[in-house]
């Protein structure tokens, strides 16, 4: 069955499409008679003594150019009037009606075996109707069936005015409909129009297509006829799906059959519609909304609706709920002309499955057009900035949490743009300008405000495709590195990249091979100096044996893993740049969305090795967050009814003392069957066996490095890791240190010892310490008696701080959520 259902190419088939419509819009021109071939051969039978051959007739526009042989007139070098063609052997090939140079009226299109291929109407050279015939034998017609049932014996595919594609459908032999499954079309629903098509999924669909791509309104119905979605598509992206969206977009692209369209389907109903769309600075939709809304004296119901939630205690009692924008709003549209006046003041809710966001915004309109836009922090500090000129100009500033200014993107009226992002400090670290989308120039700085690197257009290309170049500067302005980089801001260093030395002289050149994942960067001029060491440095011991991994047989997220053994050297060395360079490529190979890939496996036993061998503590800071981001499943406290400690305790229950599913060997067999779980298993191995690692970090002098410690202490298997958990409970002075062992605990198998170090904390004088060991005494199910049950099932006291929980990986939600019904076990 074809992938892509839709096409309308004209080709049919030619990347398993819906067939395509056949018939073009218009033809070849005129190439004239020739005598090549074909007359040396002698003209067929059955093609006429007028015909004259014609080496390339274009079937359609874009389409195949075949030679044929041809009656008909010419009209300044286009055909005109009725033509009739053959194939250079004399069968058929097509018969239609063209009009100064377009087609214009029937066409009839022939297989090979002359049974009739495609029967299409046009007006002035944009098809109407075109039906595509299946043969009973091989056939050439670029309208190919190739891929579907033998059920669908005829495909039609129904234009509009302006040849955009509004209805395709599927017929048996005996004209009955059927699904592009070949399975009979159920009895169409009242509400579902002719131009739906059924699909297998049960779903009726009317999309519109042009030039191959969705364009305009899609409308959805599920098999009873109820409807399913609303989605608008400029130019074959989709823009709009929900509320009123859709509608908006229809009017901003002057879409008029798809308003129309969305106005039936009951969009513009919804609460403050007339509102949005004054927003969305379309003043002729809202006045028509508006007019709509007093002519039918009330207020009809949306066809989608939802229950918002409270506004904020800080809008004021005339605020109004405006569905599609998700937030209550204070706000005047003129009701003479419909376009937004004024100041307006929005409060908007982000919904959520059992809670709702506020964040507040505010946007000043001149003429109707948004002047200037403002969103803010729930400290009231400006988080966002966007400002445009009547000329075409804008500005829009961010901000990040920190209220530092992050970015910056200023247009000018003639088109230039240029984006900047910031230091922490607020100097600029990156400014590239663009005109009409073609690259100026760009330019890093560093926190001192020194250039370090500048990147220009270039006319070359590597590996077929266009690149920008790069040139790495040092202090002086001298350049040190240069290649080539992929386009845009998320690009990254291609091809072999030329060093020099300070003085100007060549060191030769390297590559970035291992590196895919590296982006374009302040540092990529040192990254491409430190490779040159990075490949010629030995192994260390413990990655003696790293190569004989099968690596390239496990996946990471973004490919193979062939490359980790050069990525986990990288971690070995004294280059800072190399070490961290290293980091951020594992961490995006190796941990995605909460979720492992099968390398990870096998990487993080090398990675536990590797942990005393990192130079510097806050690259070993890093690559500690990674492993306690693996094993904890970090970010899914925000589910319901999940925890990290619950997918800790699930996944160690699973896959610690299990064996391995697939066993690694040292031959080159390599991984037997290996997956995630077998990955987990040597994580958690791992793990267990690095407990003397993590026992000294856990005594580290930064706080930061015996917070992870102790984190994976608690993760790791084994007596061993709980012993050490049980030491540094008395020897910690960090309170929320020692709030997270008491979580910790209840990773381990319940013990006496356990039990003794959390039963004397139930009653710590530190609310933080009482809250977690009631928690894991809780969660090892032991029975609660006299003040140790009291202190599981009380309230989080008002003394309780939230800030002072932030950093407790292994808390969850449950912290602060957990208070009467605590349970308390048996």
């Amino acid at each position: 069955m074809p992938d892509d259902l839709h096409s309308d190419n004209g080709v049919g088939g030619g990347s398993g499409d819906v067939p395509g419509p056949g018939g073009g819009a218009s033809g070849p021109g005129r190439p004239g008679a020739v005598a090549g071939w074909a007359e040396s051969g002698g003209r067929p039978a059955g093609v006429p003594a007028e015909a004259e051959f014609i080496e390339e007739w274009e079937l359609f526009p874009g389409g195949p150019k075949w030679p044929a042989w041809g009656v008909g007139a010419w009209s300044g070098g286009a055909p005109t009037g009725r033509w009739r063609l053959w194939r250079p052997d004399g069968i058929a090939l097509e018969e239609g009606d063209w009009r100064d140079g377009k087609r214009h009226g029937t066409l009839l299109r022939y297989h090979d075996d002359g049974t009739l291929a495609v029967r299409a109407e046009h007006r002035d050279g944009t098809p109407v109707t075109v039906r595509g015939h299946r043969s009973d034998n091989p056939s050439s017609d670029p309208f190919s069936f190739d891929g579907w049932p033998a059920a669908v014996r005829t495909i039609v595919h129904d234009f509009d005015d302006g040849g955009t594609r509004v209805r395709w459908a599927c017929f048996a032999a005996d004209g009955t409909e059927v699904t592009m499954a070949g399975d009979p079309v159920p009895e169409r629903p009242a509400g579902v129009p002719e131009v739906a098509t059924f699909w297998p999924t049960g779903k009726w669909s009317a999309p519109r297509w042009r030039d191959g791509r969705l364009e305009g309104l899609a409308r959805h119905w599920n098999e009873d006829g109820t409807p399913h979605l609303i989605v608008y598509n400029r130019a074959g992206d989709e823009v709009a799906r929900y509320g009123d969206r859709p509608l908006a977009e229809a009017a901003r692209d002057g879409d008029a059959a798809s308003v129309e369209l969305c106005l039936a389907a009951g969009l513009g109903r919804s609460p403050g519609a007339a509102r949005y769309a004054a927003y969305e600075e379309l003043p002729e939709l809202a006045l028509r909304l508006l007019r709509r809304e007093r002519a039918e004296g009330g207020k009809p119901a949306p066809a989608v609706a939802y229950e918002p939630g409270p506004p904020p205690s800080e809008a004021p009692g005339d605020a109004v709920w405006v569905q599609s924008m998700e937030s209550y709003v204070v706000g005047g549209v003129d009701e003479e002309t419909g376009a937004a006046v004024g100041t307006w003041r929005i409060w908007k809710q982000s919904r959520y499955a059992s809670h709702f966001e506020h964040s507040y915004g505010e946007a000043d309109f001149t003429d109707g057009r948004r002047a200037e836009r403002r969103s803010y922090f729930s400290s009231g500090a400006l988080s966002a900035l966007e400002r445009r000129g009547p000329d075409g100009t804008r500005l829009r500033r961010s901000w990040d949490y920190r209220h530092r200014l992050d970015h910056e993107s200023e247009r000018a009226a003639d088109g230039t743009t240029t984006v900047r992002s910031f230091h922490s400090d607020g100097t600029v670290r990156m400014e590239r300008t663009t005109r009409d989308g073609t690259l100026v120039v760009a330019s890093w700085f560093d926190a001192s405000g020194i250039r370090t690197a500048e990147v220009t257009a270039v006319d070359a290309t590597v590996d077929g495709e266009p690149v920008e170049w790069w040139r790495a500067l040092d202090a002086a302005g001298a350049v040190v590195a240069e290649g080539a980089v992929e386009p845009g801001t998320g690009g990254g260093p291609v091809g072999p990249w030329r060093l020099y030395g300070p003085d100007g002289s060549g060191l030769g050149t390297v590559a970035f091979d291992g590196l895919d994942r590296v982006a374009v960067n302040a540092d990529l001029g040192r990254i491409a100096h430190a490779l040159p060491g990075w490949h010629s440095a030995p192994a260390v011991p413990e990655l003696a044996d790293a190569d004989r991994v099968p690596w390239a047989s496990l996946a990471t997220f973004y490919g193979d893993a062939r490359h980790l053994p050069f990525l986990l050297k990288g971690l070995t060395l004294a280059d800072p740049y190399a070490v961290s360079t290293a980091l951020a490529v594992l961490s995006n190979l190796l941990w995605h969305q909460e979720t492992i890939a099968t390398a990870t496996g096998p990487a993080f036993r090398y990675l536990t090795a590797l942990v005393d061998r990192v130079a510097a503590d806050d690259d070993r800071k890093r690559l500690l967050e990674l492993l306690a981001d693996i094993v904890t499943v970090d970010n899914v406290t925000g589910e319901t009814g999940k925890s990290v400690t619950d997918q800790v305790r699930r996944l160690k229950s699973a896959f610690a003392g299990a064996p391995a599913h697939g066993e690694w060997s040292t031959d080159s067999t390599g991984y037997t069957d290996y997956d995630w779980e077998d990955a987990y298993h040597e994580i958690f191995t791992s793990l267990a066996g690095a407990v003397p690692v993590w026992r000294a970090l856990a005594a580290h002098p930064r706080s930061d490095l015996r917070h992870l410690a102790v984190v994976l202490l608690a993760a790791a298997p084994g007596e061993a890791a709980a012993g050490v958990l049980d030491e540094r409970l008395d020897a910690e002075p960090s309170a929320g240190i020692r709030a997270e062992i008491l979580l910790g605990l209840a990773l381990h198998a319940p013990g006496p010892r356990n039990r003794r170090a959390l039963e004397r904390h139930l009653t710590d004088a530190d609310p933080l310490l009482r809250r977690c060991a009631a928690l894991s005494w809780s969660r090892q199910g032991y029975a609660a008696a006299g003040d140790a049950a009291r202190t599981v099932t009380a309230r989080p006291g008002d003394d309780l701080d939230p800030d002072r929980c932030r950093g407790l990986r292994l808390a969850g939600d449950e912290l602060l959520t957990a208070a009467d019904g605590v349970g308390t076990g048996a």
